[in-house]
């Protein structure tokens, strides 16, 4: 993200058999998309709840077939995973595994079709130094 300003917004619709039918991820301050989004988009699309919190990140990466060198694509996919992840969880009424300062759910609509839940995602106050997730899991 070229600019300073990383506050970004989640917005999670799932159907009533709480399968994820899409999401939009982007910042707040510009509507800029964060990440690629296709790959992991069409990845979650469709999928039961609980399978997506079931996926280990690692695993996403091989199953997306990005290569050690793409860190740049890791950390944009990592970005969407853990934003929609913390989403799903908090909707599910967990907050276990989740920064809630970091990751705050702003609401939860009901209708005849579907649930839309829309979370706000601050920046972190200290960003740590990026590797490779190949790397970090091959250590």
């Amino acid at each position: 993200m070229p600019c300073k300003d990383t506050t970004a917004l989640m917005t999670v619709r799932v159907d009533h058999d709480d399968c994820l039918i899409n999401y939009d991820f982007a910042k707040i301050s510009c509507d800029k998309s964060i990440g690629n989004g296709q790959s992991f988009h069409q990845y979650c699309e469709g999928k039961p709840i609980q399978q997506i919190l079931d996926w280990e990140f690692f695993q996403i990466l091989e199953d997306l077939q990005l290569s050690e060198e793409d860190t740049e694509n890791q950390f944009l996919v990592y970005l969407e995973w853990s934003a929609l992840r913390s989403a799903l969880i908090q909707y599910l009424g967990r907050e276990d595994d989740v920064d809630t300062e970091h990751f705050e759910m702003a609401s939860v609509e009901h209708t005849d079709q579907e649930v839309e839940i829309t979370q706000v995602i601050r920046p972190n106050t200290d960003l740590p130094k990026i590797q490779s997730c190949f790397k970090r899991q091959k250590a």
